[in-house]
C-alpha cells in the first residue's frame, strides 16, 4: 500500500512538471545593452524619465531613469536588461518638485490641529488628515489631470516633438548621448 501511494505521488508530480514545463525562454536574451546620457547646458540632467517608444519592426517600448552622471540605462523586461533591436522614438521628461502630483502628501492638505477627538471617549486625535477629495480636484483640469511642471524643456517630454530617434542595433552597446537645448 504504501508503495502505491508512493508511486501515484511521483507520477504525479512529474505530469505537473511536464504539464508546466521549466519556464520559457528568457525574454530578456534579444535585448541589446542601451543607455542614454542626458546633458542640459553641458550639465547632467539626474532624475530624468527617459523613454524608448518603439518606432519599428522588433522594436519594444523600454525605458530607464538618469543617475547623477545623467546616464539611464535602459530596461524592457526588467529595469536594467537593454532594449530589443529597432527604431525607437525616445522621450525625455522630469517633474518639477511642485509639479508632481501632490496627491495626499500634499502639505496644505494637512490638518495641523491634532487636539480633536476626546481620547477618554475612544476618539482618537487628527493625525493631519488631508482631504483626498480636495487634493483629487486640485489635481483636475476639465476631465484630465493638469500637465505636471517639467525641469526640462517641454518638447522633450512628447516623442512627436521631441525629435529625438535612435536606432538599436547588435552587436555590442548602443550608448547615446543628447544635449538638451531650450
Amino acid at each position: 500500500m504504501r508503495y502505491s501511494a508512493f508511486s501515484s505521488l511521483c507520477a504525479s508530480m512529474t505530469i505537473a512538471l511536464v504539464a508546466t514545463g521549466c519556464g520559457g525562454p528568457d525574454p530578456s536574451a534579444g535585448c541589446i545593452p542601451v543607455s542614454l546620457t542626458v546633458t542640459m547646458k553641458g550639465q547632467p540632467v539626474e532624475g530624468a524619465q527617459v523613454t524608448f517608444s518603439a518606432d519599428g519592426e522588433g522594436a519594444r517600448t523600454c525605458q530607464g531613469t538618469t543617475d547623477e552622471t545623467g546616464k539611464a540605462v535602459i530596461g524592457t523586461f526588467s529595469t536594467d536588461d537593454g532594449a530589443l533591436p529597432g527604431k525607437y522614438k525616445v522621450s525625455v521628461s522630469k517633474a518639477t518638485e511642485k509639479g508632481g502630483l501632490a496627491g495626499l502628501a500634499d502639505p496644505t492638505l494637512a490638518s495641523t490641529d491634532n487636539t480633536t477627538g476626546d481620547q477618554t471617549k475612544g476618539q482618537m486625535p487628527s493625525m493631519g488628515a488631508a482631504d483626498p477629495t480636495k487634493s483629487y480636484l486640485g489635481q483636475m483640469e476639465g476631465d484630465s489631470f493638469k500637465e505636471a511642471d517639467s525641469a526640462l524643456p517641454k518638447k522633450y517630454a512628447n516623442v512627436d516633438t521631441s525629435g529625438l530617434q535612435y536606432n538599436v542595433q547588435a552587436p555590442g552597446p548602443n550608448d547615446f548621448t543628447v544635449d538638451l537645448k531650450e
